[in-house]
């Protein structure tokens, strides 16, 4: 979104993006947020974006990603969703020449990535025991997560959302093409959902030193792996 003498400036950058442009307009954020787009960058202050956003949150699993770029294009800001897709785009501007300006927690700490895999229609419950137990095997607990992920075919599963919300960690979905790309032995169920893996790619691709510690494990209708 822009303003008459930055449009080709703006045109530069969606075309880059391969994004449209919208133009800023009274009612904006209601007309955008209910064409559900994955992420909006918007070339404004941080301050007319909070305040302009703000009635139209609903929860973190549906709205889309925000960054903000501002006006000099020197930083992009993730404001919400950092932890789907926010981030991500705002990397992408980085090659672009803009400065990413990432806060979200998991970024800088240090801990486990929990690769989860499910059957259909699996409780919060049942995901849960299976990551304590899992977690049990190499003699962690839950404070030491830095993140669970699993892929993105798994994001109408509700119970793994549930799942990271009680335990309060960072929920990351891969897609089907980068997960595909992991050196990890291939999963019999993965392999009927047109995958290699889940829970052991998932696992290795968001953690820091690449290093599984526990392999893939059945618990019930749950798999889990865990990486360092």
């Amino acid at each position: 979104m822009g303003f008459g003498k930055d449009i080709r400036q703006l045109r530069k950058l969606s075309d880059w993006l391969n994004a449209e442009i919208i133009l800023y307009k009274s009612g904006i954020w209601k007309d955008l947020f209910e064409k559900e787009y994955d992420c909006i960058v918007a070339y404004m202050p941080c301050g007319v974006v909070v305040r302009g956003i703000c009635p139209h949150l609903r929860n973190k699993w549906i709205d889309p990603a925000v960054v903000v770029v501002d006006k000099a294009m020197r930083f992009a800001i993730p404001i919400i969703g950092g932890h789907h897709g926010g981030n991500e785009i705002a990397q992408m501007l980085e090659k672009y020449g803009l400065k990413a300006v990432i806060t979200t927690a998991m970024e800088y700490s240090e801990g486990l990535s929990v690769g989860i895999g499910c059957k259909r229609g699996v409780s919060a419950e049942e995901v849960l025991y299976a990551i304590k137990s899992a977690l049990a095997e190499v003699g962690f607990e839950i404070k030491d997560i830095r993140v669970i992920a699993t892929s993105e075919i798994k994001k109408g599963e509700k119970g793994i959302v549930e799942a990271a919300d009680k335990l309060k960690k960072p929920l990351m979905f891969l897609d089907n093409k980068t997960l595909n790309c992991i050196n990890v032995p291939s999963e019999s169920e993965a392999k009927r959902i047109g995958l290699r893996s889940v829970a052991e790619g998932c696992a290795l691709y968001y953690s820091k030193e690449k290093v599984l510690l526990l392999p893939k494990r059945v618990y019930g209708r749950v798999t889990v792996a865990i990486a360092r």
